[in-house]
């Protein structure tokens, strides 16, 4: 605050030579005097600026490519949410969408039939591989049955076969070793001999192939039916494990077709909700009440190129900005000597230009990061901007840009002697003020404080009840002055 003050006291010489200090030629009235006070007063910075609105819209085209203004709402209109502010040309939306709903019905039936291929492929797929594991079944069987049925029955036989023809023999054999004997005592004839020796020939004979079929089968026939009945359930086997594979690659593929013809559908559909949305996108309808301001209006570059019927507009372009009149702000310039002192929340008063007679009443809301020079008509001068939230704007007609006054009061002096700024003159660096003293006046030092535009606090030199004057008095009234003063003094 002490640089504050400084400035205060710096103002004062001016004040003072305002309020007619050079002039002082007169009669001294009770006007020129100020009795001095004990009480406070607000320090304040003057700043100037525009209106602003809070909350603006920004409304920017959403419509991809290049499109044609068809429609469009004069620019100052106020608008209510959901009105219509600008149409554009759908001609080329409308195209796009009637030939993506033909691509995507085509996709469909693509993904339909894909779908009825998958099914054939699985139900070809289990019959398949149900007659495989069929036969594989089948061979099992096959393989158990011949080995403990007709290799059993066979062996039976064979064995059956070989013990007839060998008790056959043996008793064939013990018959002719008789017959031998009996036609050795010629009781029996020759020929009766010779039948008992062809008859033990024979089951001989029969009981050699006996012993034969049984080695043949054992050591052949046996082998080779089971290596034929075990290289058939193999042969099954492996023939499933073909199936299986084939089928199920078969299968995959199908699935693999029906998720990218699943995977196309979807593109379809999404492709087609979007030129859908776009569609949309050619209507603008304002998303909330405000004030309707082109987009060309705000954008330097857009100067030689206004918003119209037959404008053609870009996608993410500025159409609109809608600024809600009904919640204004203050946007001043404060100087930045002076923005160190202002700090969110503190009091503000506007008065528009517009309507001088009007004075708002405001708080700090934000303080600009940046400074902004003075452009090149004071190429040295640097601003911050604060925003001012405004109360009791409502019914003002109040419009952005409007110019405006405004007062930041940054702090309150309280309980202090303090008297008006024009009272406090300056001899070199030392602050002094004309104390009535019987009925002269002495330039009497003081030290200062706090300032306002209006008042400033003394700090030292002055009591409650002292009479000081407002301006330079007659040189015959001047009993006392500052080089007049001794040290001890």
């Amino acid at each position: 605050m002490v640089a504050l003050a400084t400035g205060g006291a710096m103002v004062v010489t001016i004040a003072w030579m305002l309020a007619g200090g050079s002039a002082s030629e007169g009669q001294i009235t009770e006007t020129d005097l100020f009795t001095v006070e004990r009480g406070g007063f607000e320090i304040s910075i003057p700043s100037s600026g525009d209106l602003a609105s809070l909350d603006i819209v920004e409304i920017r085209n959403r419509l991809e490519g290049t499109s044609t203004i068809m429609w469009l709402i004069p620019e100052g209109s106020t608008v209510e949410e959901g009105e219509l502010l600008l149409r554009l040309d759908d001609e080329t939306v409308n195209n796009n969408i009637e030939k993506e709903e033909e691509l995507l019905t085509l996709s469909k039936n693509q993904l339909e039939n894909a779908i009825s291929n998958l099914e054939i492929a699985e139900k070809r797929r289990d019959t398949n591989v149900s007659q495989a594991q069929l036969k594989i079944d089948l061979a099992k069987l096959d393989l158990e049955a011949w080995q403990h049925g007709d290799v059993v029955s066979r062996r039976k036989t064979l064995q059956l076969n070989l013990e007839t023809a060998e008790k056959d023999y043996s008793r064939l054999r013990l018959n002719y070793q008789k017959s031998i004997e009996l036609k050795e005592k010629n009781f029996i004839s020759q020929n009766e001999l010779d039948q008992d020796e062809i008859s033990m020939i024979r089951a001989k004979a029969t009981w050699e192939q006996a012993v034969l079929a049984e080695e043949v089968y054992e050591n052949y026939t046996y082998k080779k039916d089971k290596q034929i009945k075990e290289s058939n359930l193999s042969m099954a086997e492996e023939e499933y494990t073909r199936i299986v594979r084939r089928e199920e690659a078969n299968v995959s593929g199908n699935k693999s077709n029906v998720e990218a013809f699943e995977e196309g559908y979807a593109n379809r559909q999404d492709r087609l909700a979007k030129y859908q949305e776009q569609k949309g996108f050619c209507e603008v309808p304002a998303p909330a009440p405000g004030l309707v301001v082109y987009g060309s209006s705000v954008e330097d570059w857009r100067d030689d190129k206004p918003l119209r019927v037959g404008t053609k507009v870009s996608r993410n372009e500025l159409l609109f900005i809608l600024p809600d009149n009904a919640n204004m702000s203050a946007e001043l310039s404060v100087n930045e000597a002076l923005s160190g002192y202002v700090e969110n929340g503190q009091r503000v008063t506007v008065v528009p230009d517009a309507i001088p007679d009007v004075m708002l009443e405001g708080k700090v809301l934000l303080v600009g990061v940046l400074a902004q020079d003075g452009g090149w008509r004071d190429p040295n001068r640097r601003d911050y901007t604060v925003t001012v939230e405004l109360e009791g704007e409502e019914g003002l007609s109040l419009k952005p840009s409007m110019r405006c006054r405004g007062r930041i009061y940054i702090d309150q002096v309280e309980d202090v002697v303090y008297v008006p700024v024009h009272a406090v003159g300056r001899e070199g660096m030392q602050p002094y003020v004309w104390l009535r003293s019987g009925d002269g006046y002495i330039q009497h030092p003081v030290s200062i404080g706090d300032s306002s535009e209006l008042y400033v606090e003394i700090e030292e030199g002055l009591e409650e009840g002292d009479l000081v004057l407002l301006r330079e008095p007659e040189a015959g009234t001047i009993t006392q002055r500052i080089e007049d003063i001794s040290p001890a003094a």
